[in-house]
């Protein structure tokens, strides 16, 4: 293989491991070791656009002495004297051009730090390469834009590039700018994806925490992994008073920084007022940081940035970051670091809702327990007044009905008459004091059911017979859709017959003179299925969800005209429900309507 064939061959070589690297500064490194190992240069310095400072920065050399790369490393170039020096300097090729330095003209500028000891040499001949001379084989964007540069020095040969090197720089400033366009994407997207990690952990830290400090810790680690930097504040703003009050920080000076409660002004104070994020290069120079906690110490807090903690009500506080001088922000850095402000936000407006929730709870609780005892006090009272009522009305009954009966003298018909209405009455006294009474033992859970075999169609049938003298009083017509087929359960008899008396002595009372009142019955669910249908006064729907409540019945004029005290379906859904079943209703103001209940076959009391 001949010499030129070998250099093809070890060219492509080069070119394909460029072309497959991802990362700018392998990249870079590859090609100044390709350049100086393969194509005749001593020598190779790679710099890089970084586009937030607007200058070049070196990220690759290979080939100078070791005193000269101390002196070079981490060395810019402001974008304008590479541009002055482009104008002036010879185009070899398209990307490809040569700086013709004069020694005694320039002999103060940065080529001459490389070889102080030959910057007034001469220029023997015109085709010599002499010391100060530079080469620049650009990288550009495809639509033109400069990425950066290599600068190839001492020749081999000591002269001026041929068009053959020429040719070969060309072809590697075509590959970098390929390959770092490339390296851009894809350390673009890294950053990207990076950013969405930091933002799911910060995401994860304030959904999961309880603990503001915790959480703002997780969010300041994250950001700093993103966003560089050496200390940071967090301030919440006391717009009632007119307060910046510490809540967060880092750093030697966290207890003064915590301790700094102060008026709404500085640069936390502006930023909290405009809402907008301001950056502070110099911290020595800016009189709106005096007042910060070691401001006067100059080796840090020297670069600082603001951001307004922002929620739907507005501007809640204020984060501060600090660095060196040196490290100034960047707007892509500025960009980066918001969607922190607002986790940082969320997470004390979180905090904030958490408190007040508390504080919610701690009332609702107290009022829960004080309307406990008065529940006891409630369920006392009535325990004491119905067993204080009973002996009296068993009395007062007794007499009653013994004058009625002439045991003490004659009683004309307009006196029975009287008397009927006495007993009447001391019966729904007796009546309401039983139900009282039932309702308390529900409500201690000190009711006993007798569990026997039943036939809730015989219950049904004895309920009506009761209750037929009300049902022919009002004319009323009562179907009943099913004979003695249904299945045993095991209920308490007596209370599963109040429970269906209430039922229908509902369906008769509020149902006017004339009405149609249908009982039926089926198996739902392993569980006895009985409903009563009326077509009488209904309930209004923004009464429906208290229909059950005790205490409580719909319509104000009928407890007038009866005496009842709404305590009749409270007691029958409880008693349903201690025999494992439940209780519903439909019904529509001014069209009737029909309460169910069920009833398991087998299944013990819950």
């Amino acid at each position: 293989m001949s010499v030129d064939e070998e250099k093809a061959r070890s060219t492509f070589e080069i070119a394909a491991s460029i072309m497959m690297a991802r990362d700018i500064d392998t990249i870079l490194r590859m090609i100044v070791d390709a350049i100086t190992d393969n194509f005749g240069f001593e020598a190779c310095d790679a710099f890089i656009l970084d586009e937030e400072r607007d200058n070049f920065v070196l990220k690759a050399s290979k080939g100078f002495p070791s005193g000269v790369s101390e002196r070079t490393a981490g060395l810019s170039k402001s974008r304008q004297s590479i541009m002055e020096d482009l104008d002036k300097a010879e185009k070899l090729g398209r990307v490809t051009y040569v700086f013709k330095a004069q020694p005694e003209e320039n002999g103060s500028n940065y080529y001459s730090v490389l070889h102080p000891e030959r910057v007034k040499e001469p220029r023997a001949h015109p085709n010599d390469w002499h010391e100060l001379d530079v080469m620049y084989v650009l990288f550009k964007d495809p639509d033109g834009n400069l990425l950066g540069f290599l600068e190839p020095d001492g020749p081999v040969n000591r002269k001026l590039p041929t068009s053959e090197t020429v040719g070969t720089l060309e072809m590697f400033g075509s590959l970098a700018s390929i390959a770092i366009a490339n390296a851009k994407l894809v350390s673009a997207l890294n950053r990207t994806v990076k950013l969405f990690r930091a933002l799911l952990d910060t995401t994860a830290a304030i959904q999961e925490s309880t603990d503001l400090k915790d959480t703002l810790r997780t969010i300041a680690d994250r950001m700093n992994d993103m966003v560089p930097f050496d200390e940071i504040s967090v301030y919440l703003v006391d717009w009632n008073r007119n307060l910046l009050v510490p809540i967060y920080a880092t750093g030697p000076y966290v207890d003064e920084v915590l301790a700094d409660i102060g008026p709404l002004t500085g640069l936390a104070g502006e930023v909290a007022k405009s809402g907008k994020v301001e950056i502070v290069e110099d911290s020595m120079d800016d009189p709106r940081v005096d007042d910060i906690p070691g401001i006067e110490d100059l080796e840090i807090r020297q670069t600082m940035m603001a951001i307004p903690l922002k929620t739907k009500q507005g501007v809640q506080g204020v984060l501060e970051v600090y660095r060196e001088k040196s490290r100034k922000f960047t707007t892509v850095e500025v960009a980066v670091s918001e969607p922190f402000a607002t986790h940082v936000a969320i997470a004390i407006e979180n905090a904030r809702l958490r408190e007040e929730l508390k504080k919610n709870y701690d009332t609702v609780q107290q009022a829960y327990d004080e309307s406990k005892d008065l529940d006891k006090m409630k369920d006392s009272l009535v325990d004491t007044i119905s067993h204080e009522l009973r002996t009296p009305l068993t009395t007062i009954h007794g007499y009653v009905e013994m004058t009625a009966s002439g045991m003490y003298g004659e009683v004309t018909p307009k006196m029975q008459e009287k008397f009927k209405t006495i007993l009447h009455q001391v019966n729904r006294i007796n009546i309401l004091v039983s139900s009282m009474l039932e309702m308390s033992r529900l409500d201690k859970k000190t009711l006993e059911l007798d569990f026997e075999p039943i036939n809730m169609a015989m219950v049904t049938r004895e309920v009506l017979e009761d209750l037929s003298s009300d049902i022919q009083g009002k004319n009323h017509t009562v179907n009943v859709l099913f004979g003695n087929e249904l299945p045993t359960v095991m209920a308490d008899r007596v209370r599963i017959h109040d429970v269906i008396e209430n039922l229908i002595g509902n369906a008769v009372k509020y149902t006017a003179p004339g009405g149609k009142i249908t009982i039926g019955a089926d198996i739902l669910g392993g569980k006895v299925h009985l409903w009563v249908r009326d077509n009488g006064v209904g309930i209004a729907e923004e009464e429906q969800d208290k229909i059950f409540d005790r205490f409580f019945l719909a319509d104000a004029g009928l407890v007038r005209e009866d005496g009842r005290v709404g305590i009749g379906l409270y007691t029958s859904k409880e008693i349903v429900r201690r025999h494992g079943g439940d209780m519903w209703f439909e019904s529509k103001k001014g069209q009737g309507s029909t309460f169910h209940f069920t009833v398991p076959f087998k299944q013990r009391p819950t």
